[in-house]
């Protein structure tokens, strides 16, 4: 019976690729419009071939990071092979303008394709001995085991971060904060694998509402752990200016630990004027009076610490 296209190895998926973007190129050479923009996809397609021969050198089995990936990309490569037969007429059966936004669509999804393949590349989920459930291998182990596997679960929730679908995002954020909330020390663990500037290009990036929630929930559980609010410190600026935008017009759950966050980083009078100086203070003060109860909290307490620094 057929493999299924999760079953196959990733060899066996590069492999069918190559033929799909090599009918892509060779179509290139005989498109009569917007030859710019296929110019471009042209040399997008080369950048995506090296990162392949990269992604197929380290990868021997199949990692569940790779299958929607690679699902994604076949589809992108067919719909670029179909584009590009359109492009060999001057006058395209589908007109010129919706043809345009198909190719400049195809490129995009390209740019999003590469970003993944090099993420995945330099994330070295591939370099594990082999992948790892945390759930699986947590339990009945030793210390020093444990906080391996929790190592090698954050670096793989990291990527999954960083790539694929809203859906899939949302689905690693879920089991980051599943682990996050377990047990203090993996958060300890998670900041020191590099989570926290991961979660500040989320927050700061993505246009879902869902996501926000959960990374700041994220970011909000980190900053409860006193030994890592120097990392979300380091942050500056941009963590600060996202947590306020959360504050203004996020949801009841994600303002409440929008909250919590700012709280945790008031500390210093920096912070504060910045916080002050973007009209995070109003924002506060309506929180106090209209909040839930454990968001009036933080508030009145961000509050207090702004009003001695700014009276010193």
């Amino acid at each position: 019976m057929k493999e299924s296209a999760a079953e196959e190895p990733i060899n066996l998926t590069v492999k069918n690729l190559q033929p799909l973007i090599a009918s892509i190129l060779e179509s290139i050479s005989r498109v009569q419009i917007f030859k710019g923009k296929w110019s471009l996809i042209r040399t997008k397609l080369t950048a995506l071939e090296t990162q392949l021969l990269e992604f197929s050198s380290v990868a021997d089995d199949v990692n569940p990071l790779s299958v929607d990936l690679f699902h994604s990309l076949s589809t992108t490569c067919s719909a670029a092979v179909s584009l590009a037969a359109l492009c060999h007429s001057s006058t395209p059966s589908d007109g010129k303008l919706k043809t345009q936004n198909d190719v400049d669509s195809i490129s995009a999804k390209l740019d999003n394709h590469i970003n993944d393949l090099e993420v995945l590349n330099k994330s070295g989920v591939f370099s594990e001995s082999a992948t790892v459930s945390f759930s699986a291998t947590v339990s009945n182990v030793s210390s020093s085991s444990r906080r391996e596997s929790i190592r090698a679960e954050s670096r793989n929730l990291m990527t999954r971060l960083q790539i694929g679908s809203t859906e899939s995002k949302i689905s690693a954020l879920d089991s980051l904060l599943g682990l996050l909330q377990e047990d203090d020390k993996n958060v300890l663990i998670a900041v020191a694998q590099g989570i926290v500037p991961i979660l500040v290009r989320l927050v700061d990036s993505s246009s879902s509402s869902e996501i926000k929630e959960r990374t700041v929930a994220a970011i909000a559980k980190i900053s409860s752990v006193d030994s890592s609010k120097h990392v979300l410190l380091a942050e500056g600026l941009v963590l600060l200016n996202n947590l306020l935008r959360v504050l203004e017009s996020g949801s009841v759950f994600a303002k409440e630990k929008s909250c919590i966050a700012l709280q945790a980083l008031s500390h210093s009078k920096e912070n504060a004027r910045a916080i002050g100086s973007r009209g995070g203070i109003t924002s506060l003060l309506e929180i106090c009076q209209a909040g839930t109860p454990n968001s009036q909290a933080m508030a009145a307490c961000s509050v207090a610490k702004f009003s001695c620094f700014f009276r010193s």
